[in-house]
C-alpha cells in the first residue's frame, strides 16, 4: 500500500468520524429533559438544592 493509499485512507477515517459523532450529545439531552421532564432529573435537582436555604451565602 503506497504512502498516498494510506493517508487518503485515514483520512476517510477521520472524515467518517466526524461524520458519525459529531452528533451534539448535550444538546440531545437537554432536549430529552424538555420533551419527557424524567423524574430522576428533578430527584437530582432537588438533591443539589436541598442543603442550601436563602441565606447560605453569608
Amino acid at each position: 500500500m503506497s504512502m498516498t493509499n494510506r493517508v487518503l485512507l485515514a483520512l476517510g477515517v477521520v472524515a467518517l468520524d466526524l461524520a458519525v459523532f459529531v452528533v451534539p450529545l448535550t444538546a440531545v439531552f437537554m432536549a430529552y429533559i424538555l420533551v419527557y421532564n424524567p423524574p430522576w432529573f428533578r430527584e437530582f435537582i432537588n438533591s443539589l438544592d436541598a442543603g442550601q436555604g436563602k441565606n447560605s451565602a453569608q
